[in-house]
């Protein structure tokens, strides 16, 4: 168990060594992609490690799934009450007081309530194991959070387009879109020359037909609309 520091946004720019652990490109940019508070909350922990430069503990110890999206870090470490993440603290496998090191292998994040209600004692392999389904849970949340703000961004702009669908069903190219997209999706269902030009033809005929009947705009516009809702649903029932 160990102690957080006083706080991630102030300790100052500490020196290190890489060490011969390689580590690419991708995650060098993913650390620097952190916020200042983070990079340097990252630094401390490093400090204790000599086999690890900041971004290789950051490497070793964040879930790789949250690396490249810096909010998703600082939201994973500092904590969303309104996402059910806990604020969490570095927790040592072996405590210091009982000659514990810094290194990333001797601990893990965890709540950080739980992690300083343990005192001086070494972490359980049973507590070892909860920390880690926290996280993973933890994760899981994360991820869906982002997941479902896209979801709610593609269903509004849906319902953007159906808005333009119901014009575009009023303008003249709309029966000739349709009745080429008929057309062929007819055709596309039979083998021989003679039967895709007579079944096309038909399909295609009736596409246009409809779609310049009073009915075929507001059916455009209320498909399109139908998938915005679609999603919004999934969403909300989620």
């Amino acid at each position: 168990m160990t102690h957080s520091p006083p706080s991630r946004g102030v300790f100052s720019r500490v020196s290190f060594t890489f060490s011969s652990l390689s580590y690419s490109s991708a995650t060098a940019d993913n650390f620097h992609s952190l916020p200042t508070g983070l990079k340097n909350y990252f630094r401390h922990l490093a400090a204790g490690d000599p086999d690890r430069s900041a971004v290789q503990f950051f490497s070793d110890t964040v879930p790789v799934d949250l690396q490249k999206h810096p909010d998703l870090v600082d939201k994973y470490l500092n904590g969303d009450a309104d996402l059910g993440v806990s604020d969490k603290d570095w927790s040592h496998d072996v405590s210091r007081d009982n000659g514990g090191s810094d290194s990333a292998d001797n601990g893990r994040f965890e709540d950080l309530s739980k992690n300083r209600s343990r005192g001086a004692d070494n972490t359980t392999s049973d507590e070892q194991a909860e920390a880690e389904t926290q996280s993973a849970e933890d994760v899981e949340t994360l991820l869906d959070s982002v997941k479902e703000v896209a979801d709610l961004v593609v269903a509004a702009e849906l319902f953007e387009f159906a808005g333009s669908a119901l014009e575009f069903g009023l303008d003249c190219f709309a029966p000739v879109v349709g009745g080429v997209w008929a057309a062929k999706a007819a055709s596309d269902q039979f083998t021989s020359t003679q039967d895709k030009l007579g079944y096309g033809s038909l399909a295609g005929g009736a596409a246009v037909a409809y779609l310049v009947s009073p009915l075929g705009a507001p059916t455009v516009a209320c498909y399109v609309g139908y998938k915005g809702l679609k999603k919004l649903h999934n969403w909300v029932t989620k």
